[in-house]
């Protein structure tokens, strides 16, 4: 356990304003920045990826908030799967968490971001190589996943930025 605390504790994160009231026009900006920055990264395509059927994900990439082929192809999906399968382990008795304090709380967000990155390198890997998104001949897989890696990432702070800021 004292090992998940120190990894939470080294976790970067974006830093809550000082008062707790802003004001709407402020909350309004941050939310359209990061929904401009949103799309920015959705019209961005992966490097090296090669020809493959993304017609397939159509569907999912709704479900999801995601757009395939880009560097938001994860979307939403590992932040939405961890928070799921915390609260199902919280609701189950296995994962013992008092979130009515302000640590417990502190610790099931650390624990939920932690899960999203998990989550976030665990899905890139498996797009890539079950042959979802396939790189082109000659062009090295990890190199997609690591796009694809890096865009998960910048979701997941722009989800938090819109939580404390927008």
């Amino acid at each position: 356990m004292a090992f998940i605390n120190k990894l939470l504790e080294n976790l970067p994160e974006v830093k809550a304003p000082v008062q707790k009231h802003r004001a709407f026009n402020e909350k309004l900006k941050w939310l359209l920045i990061m929904l401009l920055a949103y799309f920015i990264l959705g019209v961005i395509p992966i490097y090296g990826l090669g020809e493959n059927a993304l017609q397939q994900f159509d569907f999912l990439a709704i479900l999801l908030g995601a757009q395939f082929g880009s560097l938001i192809s994860l979307g939403i999906g590992p932040m939405v799967t961890s928070s799921i399968v915390l609260q199902l382990l919280k609701g189950s008795g296995i994962l013992k968490l008092d979130t009515t304090t302000h640590e417990g709380r502190v610790f099931f967000q650390g624990l939920q971001k932690l899960l999203s990155i998990f989550f976030i390198i665990f899905e890139a890997i498996i797009y890539v190589f079950m042959g979802g998104l396939s790189p082109a001949v000659g062009f090295s897989q990890w190199v997609i996943v690591l796009q694809i890696f890096v865009g998960g990432i910048l979701i997941l702070y722009m989800d938090e930025v819109v939580g404390k800021w927008g």
